[in-house]
């Protein structure tokens, strides 16, 4: 599932190639993933265009007008940039067809995105019950969301998108590797410099991984992320990486450096 690094990768994307272009059509190739009525959400969009871009989490909005367009890319989605018809990318859900040049293409393989019009940002972040951006957050408030999951274990409440915005299972792993800390550690068994360190931590793989994408690059050497099977070994200490489940989800760790 895309997480908070990817969909900033996602809003770069559209911000060099989108920005300021207004949408002459809009083509559906599989409307499912569109929350509004197909006319409303035309009506909405044709003739207007881009003109910023906001990231909120796992969600991209784009500012068009006095709307706002939401992208949730769910399990497995994508945006990408196109200039010719026949280069259309497979698997592509909702077209919009600039007029000056090129297209914008809202991709999806499974069925768990969304697409909708947003008339009020605030208040849809709100309704949808969205802690703050993992990024964005500030370290009293971070203290302040860890001391009401506390009860939580560690990853649990990294990956809570009420309380923290942005933290799928994939960083999550990341985000407690590199801190050290096991994934079932419950938060009020957390010393405050190790509420400390994860508040650094979770700002510094956030970026450190938004950087890799940039550059097309894959992770840091010291990452577990690449190693997340149980057949493979810590980067740091070739100890066998150890696999978790919590709440549905399975997490990989490593069980000598995570305490």
């Amino acid at each position: 599932m895309p997480e908070l690094p990817e969909v900033e990768k996602f809003r770069s994307i559209i911000n060099e190639t989108s920005i300021n272009k207004e949408i002459g059509d809009i083509y559906y190739r599989d409307d499912y993933v569109l929350k509004n009525p197909k006319k409303k959400f035309k009506d909405a969009l044709i003739n207007r265009k881009i003109d910023s871009t906001i990231r909120h989490g796992k969600y991209l909005f784009l500012k068009i007008n006095s709307n706002h367009l939401l992208f949730h890319f769910g399990m497995s989605g994508s945006i990408e940039y196109f200039t010719e018809k026949d280069e259309e990318p497979e698997y592509s859900k909702v077209i919009f067809k600039f007029l000056s040049d090129g297209f914008l293409s809202y991709i999806s393989i499974r069925k768990f995105g969304k697409v909708q019009i947003i008339e009020d940002l605030s208040s849809y972040i709100k309704e949808i019950d969205l802690g703050p951006d993992a990024l964005k957050v500030s370290f009293e408030d971070f203290k302040k969301i860890m001391n009401r999951k506390r009860r939580s274990y560690a990853k649990t409440a990294l990956m809570d998108q009420s309380a923290v915005s942005g933290i799928g299972n994939l960083y999550s792993d990341e985000i407690l590797f590199q801190a050290h800390i096991y994934p079932k550690r419950k938060i009020s068994d957390l010393e405050d410099s190790e509420i400390s360190k994860l508040f650094k931590i979770m700002k510094d793989v956030l970026r450190d991984v938004i950087s890799y994408k940039k550059e097309l690059e894959g992770y840091p050497k010291n990452y577990i992320v690449p190693h997340r099977s149980k057949e493979d070994k810590c980067p740091i200490c070739n100890s066998q990486i150890e696999k978790l489940k919590i709440s549905s989800r399975h997490g990989y760790y490593c069980p000598k450096c995570q305490k």
